[in-house]
């Protein structure tokens, strides 16, 4: 399938004017303020400095982050910022791009930035408006260039069938990259003019539903010819018994291994990627605790993965006193229980981690995007928990995960919190970006990177 969508290149610079409007997704959905004040801190996580959020827009959201360098690339609702963090205490917004679209899921690299757009819009490209209710439109992923980080332009889009909830960098080689495009069919739409759609009911009939990914192919040196390049499918069961709503959530990739940990709504799933294009599925794993699941990672040494549970869909209150810690935690498991099953479904885990703070009876809290620090000797985590601000935990020891720090910032709603050369940086819904300084042992010896997609693994750390 050679899908794609071409637009002449569009500059951007700093504008702040917002363009057209916004549909939020269903799920994912979260707002929050900004308050400075702390309500909750482990006092060994400071937030050393802040990038507030630059929009009173009530669609507005922040999202994803992703890093190259000194520079920060915030993703949000209507559209991403660019921030040099060089000074940790002095953030500073370098370009901010009006480019309305949910969820703007982001990534970068070699100088071009990906957006993943899973709400449809009457075009691919910024002047683009949300499109009326049950209306299909453009969803799937925008490309910019961002060789000059203060004048992001616009180079085009490709569009993907149910859109992009959430995208993946995949490198493969010095002159393209891939993008495995994960997505579900909460909304069913009819075909558009770009040649996307969305279906849960196959044309015979079936309720095969949205059993694959789409994978873009991005030649670097013309990324506007990026283009659908296939679409593997994946062996799913009905979400909550619905016909046809199946789908993947989120992947993370380890290119040194060959191995991806996908996140597919109703289970979790190992895949072999040694063929790019092609991935396919060498572990189904089931365990009855998870509500949704959402997010994954692996440790550096490729042997321990993690699955975030995003119990309540981000909504509902699930950090109640009356919920027990199994409900929207991190699950640990060993990669190598998992990866001879020849895709059979598993059911093992080594724990679960959950932050040990109750947020009232309204409070939304569970774990969200996570990773895990760069180190040899041990294991330790960074995770968003949604009201429950950021959270640093030890699992080492596998079965015993502890917590070591938190910051809990007033008014939280924390939607990624990632290590990233020395701080942990999150992009709050509310607040916008902080960085944080980790003043504990549990740091000592985390190597510097030269970028990171968080969801995008690449060397060994023997």
């Amino acid at each position: 399938m050679q899908r794609r969508f071409r637009r002449l290149a569009l500059g951007l610079g700093t504008a702040t004017l917002v363009l057209g409007g916004t549909t939020a997704s269903a799920h994912d959905d979260h707002g929050g303020t900004w308050d400075p004040s702390p309500t909750s801190s482990s006092g060994n996580l400071k937030i050393v400095g802040s990038a507030p959020k630059t929009s009173e827009v009530p669609s507005y959201r922040n999202s994803d982050l992703a890093f190259w360098g000194k520079l920060t690339y915030a993703g949000n609702y209507e559209g991403f910022r660019v921030i040099d963090h060089s000074d940790p205490e002095q953030p500073t917004v370098v370009a901010n791009v009006a480019c309305p679209g949910s969820q703007h899921d982001v990534s970068v690299w070699r100088g071009l930035l990906f957006l993943s757009i899973d709400a449809p819009r009457t075009g691919p490209g910024c002047d683009s408006a949300a499109a009326p209710s049950g209306t299909p439109g453009f969803e799937g992923i925008r490309i910019f260039d961002v060789r000059d980080p203060a004048n992001p332009s616009y180079v085009g889009a490709v569009a993907t069938d149910c859109g992009s909830h959430t995208h993946t960098l995949v490198p493969s080689g010095p002159d393209r990259a891939l993008l495995y495009v994960a997505s579900y069919p909460s909304s069913p739409l009819a075909e558009s003019a770009y040649g996307n759609s969305c279906r849960r009911i196959a044309e015979d009939g079936s309720p095969t539903g949205h059993s694959k990914i789409s994978v873009v192919e991005v030649p670097l040196a013309d990324p506007a010819s990026a283009s659908v390049v296939s679409e593997p499918q994946v062996p799913l069961n009905d979400y909550r018994g619905t016909p046809g709503w199946r789908g993947c959530h989120d992947i993370s990739v380890f290119t040194e291994i060959d191995r991806a940990a996908a996140a597919c709504a109703g289970e979790g799933q190992i895949w072999d990627i040694s063929d790019r294009e092609h991935p396919s599925v060498v572990a189904r794993i089931h365990n009855p605790n998870f509500d949704f699941w959402h997010s994954a990672t692996f440790t550096w040494d490729g042997r321990t993965v993690l699955f975030g549970d995003e119990a309540g869909g981000g909504t509902s209150p699930r950090c109640r006193p009356s919920d027990p810690s199994t409900v929207g935690s991190i699950w640990i498991y060993d990669v190598a229980s998992l990866d001879n099953t020849d895709g059979s479904s598993v059911e093992a885990w080594d724990s679960h981690f959950k932050i040990p703070r109750t947020q009232g009876d309204t409070a939304r809290c569970t774990m969200h995007n996570f990773n895990v620090l760069p180190l040899k000797d041990r294991y330790v985590g960074v995770s968003a928990a949604y009201s429950g601000g950021t959270t640093v935990f030890d699992f080492t020891d596998t079965t015993d995960p502890v917590e070591v720090a938190h910051q809990d910032p007033h008014g939280a709603n924390t939607w990624s919190s990632y290590w990233y050369n020395g701080f942990v940086h999150t992009n709050d819904t509310g607040r916008g970006v902080d960085l944080m300084l980790l003043s504990d042992p549990a740091r000592a010896g985390a190597q510097r990177l030269p970028y990171l997609n968080p969801q995008t693994q690449e060397g060994l750390i023997d």
